[in-house]
């Protein structure tokens, strides 16, 4: 289940980075249908496509990767591109993006998994990308003096440098597990994780041996009230490097990771990584869990700002 615009429109403690996972018949003188990754009308979102990984199998030199963000388009041939290693991409949009496989000539079963960051924009980033302001934020824009810091270069923050700054990690587990799958279409749960008080939990990387075709593995990510927020097929990915997908899924209350199969593969290898961070007043006015009345003033505006 490809990544929509209903899925972007779920991020709720921004930013998130959302996984996925493709793997299909390219066609012979044209684009796999429907599209890997084809997102549009999602506003006021800004998403970012990210961490795309491409396989070189027997005839790799067939497969030509296209994407777009809004109107740059990009057309590459993957023999060149690291060989099942994840690449250097960044696409960032704000009304359209895309990513799909043309076929020189036919090529079966061609894998790729991804990643797409999601957040709405602060002030900072409107000013930056030239979306107009509201009149509470063109107030709260003159009071920290955002538009001059904002042509300085200094502002937004990168979200790397974002996370690193402000998401104080108090645990980092990585987990593997064995699941047998022994019955067909019959959901299987891998793990039920949940954070502590004052705590948020982040799912941030994800690997599965690949199984087979047929088998049709799926790795399930639900997160809180969000059923089926991230859903990936599993002959994508791999436990080795490069098979790995990255991600960035928070959760307040409970996070839960399933698997189902069209077959009954029997026992089968899943790994995961996820953080516990720390639940602070900067993350709570982030994430909307506070008012203006709740926290400080300065800091309010400042994280709605995008100062920090």
């Amino acid at each position: 289940m490809a990544i929509s615009e209903a899925t972007v429109k779920l991020v709720k403690y921004p930013p998130e980075c959302i996984p996925d996972s493709w793997f299909g018949n390219v066609p012979l003188g044209a684009e796999f249908a429907p599209a890997v990754l084809d997102l549009r009308r999602f506003k006021p979102y800004i998403a970012t496509l990210t961490n795309i990984q491409t396989t070189q199998p027997a005839g790799f030199a067939n497969v030509v990767l296209r994407a777009r963000y809004d109107d740059i388009r990009i057309e590459e041939n993957v023999a060149a591109l690291p060989p099942a290693l994840v690449g250097a991409w960044s696409l960032r949009a704000q009304d359209y993006l895309f990513l799909n496989f043309f076929g020189i000539a036919a090529v079966a079963n061609y894998t790729t998994h991804y990643s797409v960051w999601s957040f709405p924009p602060t002030i900072a980033h409107k000013l930056l990308y030239g979306i107009p302001l509201i009149n509470s934020e063109t107030a709260i824009c003159e009071e920290l003096g955002i538009r001059n810091t904002v042509e300085k270069g200094l502002l937004p923050l990168p979200l790397s440098l974002q996370i690193e700054r402000e998401y104080h990690v108090l645990a980092e587990v990585t987990h593997s597990r064995s699941i047998n799958i022994a019955v067909a279409n019959t959901t299987y749960t891998i793990e039920n994780l949940y954070p502590r008080k004052d705590e948020v939990l982040f799912l941030t990387r994800v690997a599965a041996a690949p199984g087979a075709v047929a088998q049709d593995i799926r790795l399930i990510v639900d997160r809180d009230d969000d059923t089926g927020y991230a859903h990936l097929r599993t002959f994508a990915l791999n436990l080795a490097a490069g098979g790995e997908v990255e991600c960035f899924i928070p959760a307040l209350r409970e996070m839960r990771l399933t698997t189902i199969s069209t077959v009954a593969p029997g026992a089968h290898l899943f790994r995961y990584t996820f953080q516990r961070i720390k639940l602070t007043n900067i993350l709570r006015v982030r994430f909307g869990l506070v008012s203006e009345d709740e926290v400080p003033r300065d800091l309010f505006n400042k994280v709605k700002g995008g100062v920090v």
